[in-house]
């Protein structure tokens, strides 16, 4: 898998990309004008040059007309006509070629054209010369000298303009001159400032782009790490259409070494291969359908599923989810917790059956305490700080008791020895109670009683049981004789109360009764179960029941046993036993010692508990986990509080800088670019703002205090004072209760519904917000949430807003989900996902209706 698909948003490397063109564009542009400048200003000194040129010819051409030779020409008969025509050309062509060389030059054409007209006063002079025959009148002599006399001063007239033209010339010639000198002093500074910038963005460029591979590589390898080592089953697929659009198949771009641990299939090998050629069964099963669903719906499929594959059934959670031009794939290994789950409808099954056997049994033994006629009575010791015996406190007393001392059982239940019967403290039955306890003897004595006048004598039968003592009682004024049948049936009900009481403590699942010097057991059907055979399928013994007990717990279970058997006490533990089809199962055992018939007995209970073991290790397990993802959470408020908002900080600095001193010389674009960065800036301050305040909800709830719902309205009303009034809002609320829970995050989830419903309001009409209030039942509180309270406060938020589709009402409530653009509302995606943390953090449930264009109701329920 191509793991640079996935890298972080470019936004930043586009802006300072963007602003290093347009710099390095602004410096090419400087340059390129001041090479154009340069260019220009070298023309314009050729051009006065050329002017120059001009006005030079013009000279010698006027210049000619002061000539003797040029004059006797002109009064050369043979030749005048030619000559003069010829030179009237040449100072046409000077002209013209003059006025194209100064026609952008308005002072220069004018001085032009007053030199054209001197020129054509000149030719005219020339011409009227010309015409002169001084051979036909002598006496014309007089004549050319005057006209000579007009040609030189027309000749000074033309000498004066064209020096203006020259000083003109002259002028502009020098600034031409600096502006060329200048132009070509800059230019080579304004490209070596060119090259500087041009070797600078690639040294930057260079830099950020080495830095990113390494930051990719560090994400590759870290990532990799990650599919590396986790217990779920990672795939990524791209589809495979055909002619009709059609996906007909998945073609393998990644996988994890998980499908060699659970498939048998090498990763390498899957890389390039289609989907179904692996896994067929996705088409039989129907779950192919999922894998097309997520990617045509770009939504997340998750779905459960059975596998059967290399001769082995297990079970897996599949989550899909869109991704790039894929899907992703997560396949988690649910067999443990669906072969748990049997097993504990299995367990279940079994205990209703023990459950239902205690009840007969207890019901047995309520028969027989209400056809015995003596009265049973079990004590519980109560002990001083010294940890010696004080007093008794009456736990179970049988209705014999009402017509001997006229207390009813029910009455005098839970109640101290020391209150009920005081004469036992006189009497010295307290002392027989507690050395029954301390000592762990079955003590037998006879007390009188006071009734009627007449003394009555009881036989007392005191047996400890845990650290409490069981008595017996028996009227033997009239039937001392039958005292030992008596004793005989209270042993017998000890026995019976024993077993039940062990049985109500630890679940029984199996019971026995061994005889010590015999090695004899009697063993309950359970028992055998529990080993793997049928009821009675064996003689059952302690010696028979080692060789079931696992090798590796023998020598803990001999060093228990010993224990028991040299201190006549019995201590529960845990050991495993190999059943007769060899499954490793965990049993415990728990029982004690008696006597019977003057033999040393031992009465107890086993229960197979290798379910508890494993969900108790599953269980600690899953601590360490969650140990791990609060270190991680943790991990990331530090990241998030400080690392995350620390560059973004300093880029929200830089922005303003930079909007402070250079936001006048931005071009249009430019500044459209900038509100941008600005914005995104900011919308990434308040998403880390707002995943702090959702990661730091506290699910803890051990600061719950009374709240009026009405003070925190009043509080977030006065926070969202502005933005009320700029929106023109109206809020009405009913009466609100007073509830159990934390001010600052109700006060939160007021703020965030309030702030939703002004911020997706309808721009036609002024927002109104309701909020309603009343107290239902239990039954009315939609959502599988754990009820604590009878009643709940069902509080409505309704709006005039915008709306939604009803289909988005579950959607809107996960974390990152916008049912909106960026551009068309702002919010990070995790204001609700915060309110219904918060709701749910307070035993609650919060849910949402609307219609699109219709408005919107937040719906919360509370405990009353």
């Amino acid at each position: 898998m191509n793991f640079k698909r996935v890298y972080t948003s470019t936004k930043t490397y586009f802006v300072l990309s963007f602003m290093a063109l347009v710099l390095l564009v602004f410096t090419s542009t400087m340059a390129y004008k001041q090479i154009v400048g340069m260019q220009k200003s070298a023309e314009m000194v050729s051009h006065s040059l050329h002017v120059y040129n001009a006005i030079s010819l013009l000279t010698a051409h006027f210049t000619e007309a002061d000539s003797e030779e040029f004059r006797d020409a002109l009064l050369n008969t043979n030749k005048k006509e030619g000559i003069y025509n010829n030179y009237q050309e040449e100072g046409r062509v000077i002209m013209d070629s003059l006025a194209n060389l100064v026609r952008d030059n308005p002072s220069q054409t004018k001085r032009l054209g007053s030199l054209q007209v001197l020129l054509n006063d000149l030719y005219k002079q020339l011409q009227d010369l010309d015409k002169t025959d001084l051979e036909a009148d002598n006496t014309l002599l007089q004549y050319r000298e005057a006209q000579k006399s007009i040609i030189s001063i027309s000749l000074f007239q033309i000498r004066s303009l064209k020096n203006e033209m020259l000083r003109e010339e002259q002028r502009l010639m020098e600034l031409r001159q600096k502006a060329y000198e200048s132009d070509k002093s800059l230019a080579p500074l304004l490209l070596l400032l060119l090259a500087f910038l041009a070797l600078l963005v690639f040294v930057l460029s260079f830099l950020r782009i080495y830095r990113n591979k390494l930051r990719i590589r560090q994400s590759e390898n870290f990532l990799k790490n990650v599919l590396g080592t986790t217990d779920n089953v990672v795939n990524y697929y791209e589809p495979i259409f055909n002619e009709e659009n059609d996906i007909v198949d998945f073609t393998i771009i990644f996988a994890n070494a998980c499908n060699r641990d659970y498939f048998g299939l090498e990763p390498d090998d899957m890389i390039g291969k289609t989907v179904l050629n692996f896994f067929p069964f996705l088409k039989e099963s129907g779950n192919f359908n999922h894998l097309i669903a997520c990617y045509r719906n770009q939504d997340k499929v998750k779905f459960k599923s059975q596998v059967l594959m290399n001769d082995s059934t297990m079970w897996f959670e599949s989550l899909i989810t869109p991704l790039s031009d894929g899907i992703l794939v997560t396949a988690r290994n649910i067999t443990v917790e669906e072969e748990a789950k049997n097993s504990q409808v299995q367990f279940r099954k079994r205990l209703e059956k023990q459950n239902l056997i205690l009840l007969d049994n207890r019901a047995l033994l309520a028969n027989i305490f209400k056809s015995i006629s003596h009265i049973v009575i079990h004590l519980k010791s109560i002990r001083n700080a010294e940890g010696q015996i004080h007093d008794f406190e009456i736990v179970f007393v049988n209705d014999r008791i009402s017509p001997v001392t006229g207390d009813i059982p029910e009455e005098i239940k839970n109640k101290n020895v020391s209150v009920v019967f005081p004469e036992v403290f006189k009497t010295g039955g307290f002392e027989y109670l507690v050395n029954t306890i301390e000592n762990n003897n079955t003590i037998e004595y006879t007390v009188p009683y006071e009734k009627e006048n007449r003394t009555h004598w009881f036989s007392t039968t005191a047996i400890k049981l845990g650290d409490g003592v069981t008595v017996t009682i028996r009227d033997v004024t009239d039937e001392k004789e039958k005292s030992n049948q008596l004793i005989k049936l209270n042993e017998q009900l000890v026995i019976r109360n024993s077993i039940l009481n062990d049985a109500e403590s630890i679940a029984k699942i199996g019971s026995f009764l061994w005889y010590r010097d015999s090695d004899t057991s009697e063993l309950s059907d359970n028992f055998y179960r529990i080993l793997g055979f049928e009821p009675n399928a064996f003689a059952s013994s302690s010696k028979k029941f080692r060789d079931f007990i696992h090798p590796d717990d023998l020598a803990t279970y001999d060093l228990k046993l010993n224990e028991s058997l040299n201190g006549l006490t019995s201590e529960e533990f845990t050991y495993r036993i190999v059943t007769k089809q060899g499954e490793i199962k965990f049993v415990k055992t728990n029982g004690q010692f008696l006597e019977k018939d003057g033999q040393t007995v031992m009465i107890g209970v086993v229960q197979d508990v290798t379910q508890s073991i494993y969900a108790a290790e599953e269980l600690r397990k899953s601590n360490l986990e969650l140990q791990q993802s609060n270190a991680e959470l943790e991990s990331f408020n530090r990241v998030a509080s400080h690392d995350l908002q620390e560059p973004l900080r300093k880029i929200q600095l830089f922005i303003s800088r930079i909007e402070d001193i250079e936001r006048t010389n931005f071009s249009e674009k430019g500044t459209t670019y900038f509100n941008k960065v600005k914005n995104a800036a900011q919308r990434m301050q308040n998403l880390i703002k707002n995943l702090l305040a959702y990661s730091r909800i506290d699910s803890s709830k051990t600061d719950l205090e009374t709240i009026d719902l009405n003070d925190v309205l009043s509080k977030v009303q006065e926070d969202l004072t502005n933005m009320i009034k700029d929106t023109q809002a109206e809020i009405f609320s009913d009466q609100l209760p007073e509830i159990q829970g934390i001010f600052f995050q109700m006060e939160q989830l007021f703020a965030n519904l309030i702030a939703n419903a002004l911020k997706y309001r309808n721009k036609t009409n002024s927002p109104k917000i309701t909020i309603q209030a009343v107290i239902v039942g239990a039954s009315e509180v939609p959502g599988n949430i754990n009820l604590i309270s009878k009643s709940y406060h069902k509080i409505t938020f309704k709006d005039n807003g915008i709306g939604f589709d009803a289909k988005y009402s579950e959607k809107i409530f996960e974390v990152f989900q916008r049912l909106h653009q960026k551009t068309e509302y702002t919010g990070t995606g995790i204001g609700l996902a915060i309110c219904k943390k918060i709701v749910e953090n307070h035993y609650g449930y919060i849910h949402a209706t609307a219609k699109l264009g219709e408005g919107a109701q937040f719906i919360i329920f509370l405990p009353a």
